[in-house]
């Protein structure tokens, strides 16, 4: 398990030092990611001291462990509401970016964040931190089995939520859907994004012997096509096309 943990961690350290190195070395990746080079270098010594302890197996193993699985457990919980801007803004985001296979395939991500942040983070607290719990199994074997028995809970949890999330994605999203989406944003002009500008249009497409019901949110900041299969999955394609936005006028001296 610290072979494990120190593995992951070491792949988290080469994410954090590739966006040190990009945000030193590339004005263009600072203004895009808006990264601020103190947290950066917080997060990437964090990342390191926690690789050195767990290669070299110190007292701070446990703590550690225990802290990633709380952590982890933080990340669940407000998964939905700040999950995907924390994507973006931690330096880990090279790890994210690896499993987000795009929105066809979002089975790599919940892989990720319930497989790797939620299962594994908690079994390697409770694997880490035996030397506190397992006196307990012994003094008080009913209490220590009821201790014990929360963290298998937690795993057991977890993995029941991947395979949930599986379901009602493969359920709710159709891949032929966000093909559909992708074509019809990709068909978009200027022209009629600038005529259209700020409304929601409706439409029938036919692709082969289907038809998708696809509805258009014009907006030069972020264009929006939605797209429905005639079983009710969907599929949405969106992105900025400010190229075709109108220059503002200048603002008077």
């Amino acid at each position: 398990m610290l072979v494990l943990s120190a593995l992951a961690t070491f792949v988290t350290l080469l994410s954090s030092l590739a966006v040190l190195a990009s945000w030193l070395l590339d004005p263009a990746y600072r203004l895009h990611f808006g990264d601020s080079l103190l947290f950066v270098l917080g997060y990437t010594v964090l990342q390191g001291w926690i690789l050195w302890s767990l290669v070299r197996d110190t007292p701070a193993v446990p703590w550690i462990a225990l802290a990633r699985a709380l952590a982890g457990w933080v990340f669940l919980a407000l998964f939905v509401s700040i999950g995907p801007m924390w994507m973006r803004v931690s330096p880990a985001r090279y790890v994210y970016q690896a499993f987000d296979w795009g929105p066809q395939a979002r089975v790599g991500l919940f892989a990720l964040v319930f497989l790797g942040r939620g299962a594994f983070d908690t079994l390697a607290a409770f694997v880490l931190t035996q030397q506190w719990w397992g006196p307990l199994r012994v003094r008080r074997p009913l209490l220590g089995r009821l201790v014990t028995a929360v963290p298998v809970a937690a795993i057991v949890c977890c993995i029941w939520v991947f395979f949930e999330m599986v379901r009602i994605d493969k359920q709710t999203f159709s891949p032929d859907a966000y093909d559909v989406a992708s074509l019809v944003l990709d068909g978009i002009d200027c022209a009629t994004l600038r005529e259209r500008e700020g409304r929601t249009t409706t439409d029938l497409r036919q692709r082969g012997d289907r038809r998708y019901h696809v509805t258009i949110r014009w907006r030069c900041a972020d264009v929006e096509v939605e797209v429905r299969a005639e079983d009710g999955r969907r599929g949405v394609a969106r992105g900025p096309r400010l190229d075709c936005c109108p220059e503002r006028p200048p603002l008077p001296s």
